[in-house]
């Protein structure tokens, strides 16, 4: 029973007592019995609760004991984490380190690498130039013209027949270097496109022919010949790389070929093809000769286009570095 319960009763009942009018004695007697049941009552649930308390204590202190245990536990493995951690970033750095000294070393191998690499290239180039040189005729890029002498055992490495479709006189076969012959036939091809008809009356003279050619001009014309006639040894067209130029209007006379469109074409494409006037207006070696043409190769060709210079303005050691790409 709950102990205010019971007090409460206690002094109703005490209460009741008085009212009725009883002994002093009957309840002061009554009222110590109420007060003694009452203590043992209070002392009941105070024991009760002691030993509640006490259980729950104990509870208590074992989920501490076991918290601690686990905390302990905890630490334990956080330790061991922190130290695996560390063992690990001490692997990652000293990996790190030699990451980036391989990579560095990488680096520096790709840049020797590339050196030898560059330099083997530079080394095939050369070899390669040294080839193309070796393999092409320094003679067809000589100032002959009065400067150079080409004797009579000279004969260009390779001759090809020029296609009738592109002679004046079809009854004659004329010749021309092998290797420079796709750029001539892709010169005319390209000007007869354009509605200009141009026609080779004269190619490749053996020294021999030159010889016979000189003589007979000698004769019709004195010592005068030496002002369009080149002595034998002394004639481009011995290259094999000349060409004499007319149209079926001006015939084999050469008169009046420079004001016809074959020309005027000739001086603005001619270039792109490798080939270039050899005796312009004002030249120091023969008459203005605006139908012949040699074949110099492209990048010869175009400098001198560009530059606005003849092929006799240039210096022959300037002229010997377009050797290389003479047919390309």
């Amino acid at each position: 029973m709950n102990a205010k319960k019971t007090i409460g009763k206690s002094f109703l009942l005490f209460a009741a007592l008085a009212l009725a009018g009883g002994a002093a004695i009957a309840v002061l007697a009554s009222f110590n019995y109420f007060l003694r049941e009452n203590r043992v009552l209070l002392e009941n649930e105070i024991s009760q609760s002691a030993k509640s308390f006490v259980g729950a204590s104990k509870k208590m202190n074992v989920e501490i004991a076991n918290l601690n245990t686990d905390v302990a536990t905890l630490s334990e493995m956080f330790n061991s984490a922190k130290s695996e951690l560390a063992s690990t970033s001490a692997q990652l750095d000293e990996m790190t380190s030699r990451w980036a000294d391989a990579h560095a070393q990488s680096i520096d191998f790709q840049h020797q690498y590339n050196a030898v690499k560059g330099t083997v290239s530079d080394l095939e180039s050369q070899v390669g130039t040294l080839k193309k040189l070796s393999e092409t005729d320094p003679e067809l890029i000589k100032k002959y013209s009065k400067v150079y002498f080409l004797n009579e055992n000279y004969a260009p490495k390779a001759l090809a027949a020029i296609n009738s479709a592109y002679v004046f006189n079809t009854d004659e076969t004329y010749q021309f270097n092998a290797e420079a012959m796709p750029f001539l036939k892709l010169m005319l091809t390209t000007a007869l496109a354009d509605n200009v008809g141009i026609k080779i009356i004269s190619a490749y003279r053996s020294f021999g022919e030159q010889s016979s050619l000189k003589t007979s001009y000698k004769m019709s014309y004195g010592a005068g010949a030496n002002k369009f006639s080149a002595d034998q040894g002394y004639s481009e067209h011995q290259l094999g790389t000349a060409v004499d130029f007319t149209t079926s209007a001006v015939g084999a006379g050469f008169d009046g070929f420079e004001d016809t469109s074959a020309y005027r074409w000739l001086l603005a494409n001619a270039y792109t093809y490798g080939f270039v006037l050899s005796y312009p207006q004002d030249n120091s070696y023969y008459q203005f000769e605006p139908w012949h043409w040699r074949f110099v190769g492209r990048a010869l060709a175009k400098k001198l286009h560009d530059d606005g210079k003849n092929f006799y303005d240039l210096d022959q050691r300037e002229i010997d570095k377009y050797l290389v790409s003479l047919f390309d």
